[in-house]
């Protein structure tokens, strides 16, 4: 049991900044003895791009440069076995700010949380300006948010999208 949550711990994928650097590195700790893996990522939004990556010791790392206009970044691999790891259909998504340097993990689920408490927000007609804080802040994430073409999560997203606008217009904005 033990050994299982290790492997779990200790596996997936994780993104650092890179020293005195805006640039990125992407970390794969592998779940499975491969010797290399094809990384694939998003910019904000931006078209898929992949890399091969060869395994250097216990890792699969390599450095990506980031635009200028960096805000969310988009990643999963799959592994040359075929084996796809993509956070369970999540994705690994971070949101990035480069001053202050921040990386912050998060998924399609806490934008529905936050969707969540600006619907309760509007519906209780108190605290409507934290209601449309949140709701700027989800339209501004879903409108950069790194997708799949035809994959759930881009239905997710889409119907992310049609409930914050018709909040938006419950309110007038």
């Amino acid at each position: 049991m033990n050994l299982i949550l290790a492997i779990i711990i200790f596996t997936g994928l994780d993104l650092y900044f890179l020293k005195d650097s805006p640039d990125l590195l992407v970390r794969v700790v592998p779940e499975d003895q491969v010797e290399q893996l094809t990384l694939y990522y998003s910019f904000s939004g931006s078209d898929w791009d992949s890399m091969v990556i060869k395994k250097e010791g216990r890792f699969f790392d390599t450095g990506l440069v980031s635009p200028e206009t960096l805000r969310v970044v988009g990643l999963y691999c799959i592994y040359d076995n075929g084996k796809v790891d993509d956070n369970d259909g999540a994705l690994y998504l971070y949101e990035v700010k480069k001053f202050p340097r921040m990386l912050m993990p998060f998924s399609i689920a806490d934008l529905e949380i936050m969707l969540k408490q600006a619907r309760k927000k509007i519906v209780s007609g108190t605290h409507i300006d934290e209601a449309i804080t949140l709701l700027d802040y989800i339209d501004e994430m879903l409108g950069v948010l790194p997708v799949i073409e035809n994959s759930p999560q881009e239905t997710q997203r889409n119907i992310l999208q049609l409930e914050v606008n018709s909040l938006r217009e419950q309110i007038g904005r």
